[in-house]
């Protein structure tokens, strides 16, 4: 049996023609706000989180030839990716409409894919939500099915640096990726969300200190939001 395609997002002109090339190398987003139903702008400050996070990694690379944005949302990580790497591949199950008025889809530097990444090709009932898996389900995805692939299906080459923040599919992403990461050996950003017992919401983290890698910065948003760069076993 063949192996089914992933097509590329296509982006309709309207959305596209929102691009502000005057924002593409700021902090400045277009985004939705909770409660509001007008398409917001909010600048996040040079010492955003993401921001930060993508400065830190990139002090232990020496090539930045492509690197991976799993969990790409509304293209808040994509961008800064952008600035410095020669292509990024950005993935997300939900097509936000953001997406494409924060990056400019036109230079032909990011891929964006509308699909899950996990260890395994499937299918399954998606929530519309942040967490793929949320039992809170939005009511334009009830019922709705999405195809979840491996990061290992796509065969990427020169993969320096991978971000994933999936709200608790983390460890399944890694699992997914691991001839990816075994081959290329990519400095990785990965978020974990502690409970109130200390138990993380993924074994992510876990699996790659197996592999070696070892946190070389960490970011504490608040109480229970940790993201980590981690980086191969240092020699």
């Amino acid at each position: 049996m063949a192996k089914p395609t992933v097509p590329q997002t296509t982006w309709r002109g309207k959305d596209t023609c929102q691009f502000n090339p005057e924002y593409e190398h700021t902090d400045i987003f277009y985004t939705d706000v909770k409660m509001c139903q007008d398409i917001q702008i909010v600048d996040h400050g040079s010492k955003n989180a993401h921001r930060v996070l993508c400065e830190k990694a990139l002090d232990y690379l020496g090539d930045t030839i492509n690197a991976v944005d799993v969990g790409c949302r509304d293209g808040e990580f994509t961008r800064y990716l952008s600035w410095s790497f020669n292509h990024v591949y950005a993935f997300d199950y939900r097509r936000r409409i953001y997406f494409a008025m924060n990056i400019n889809i036109n230079e032909k530097k990011v891929t964006h894919y509308t699909c899950a990444l996990g260890d395994q090709i499937k299918t399954e009932y998606a929530s519309g939500r942040g967490n793929f898996r949320s039992t809170k389900v939005d009511p334009r995805w009830k019922n709705k099915q999405q195809r979840i692939y491996t990061l290992d299906y796509f065969k990427f080459k020169d993969i320096n640096l991978i971000k994933i923040d999936v709200d608790g599919m983390d460890g399944e992403v890694i699992r997914g990726a691991m001839n990816t990461i075994q081959r290329c050996k990519p400095v990785i950003i990965i978020e974990e969300i502690m409970s109130a017992g200390g138990t993380p919401n993924h074994d992510g983290v876990a699996q790659l200190e197996n592999l070696g890698y070892q946190k070389v910065f960490s970011l504490k948003s608040d109480r229970i939001h940790n993201d980590y760069v981690m980086v191969p076993a240092l020699t």
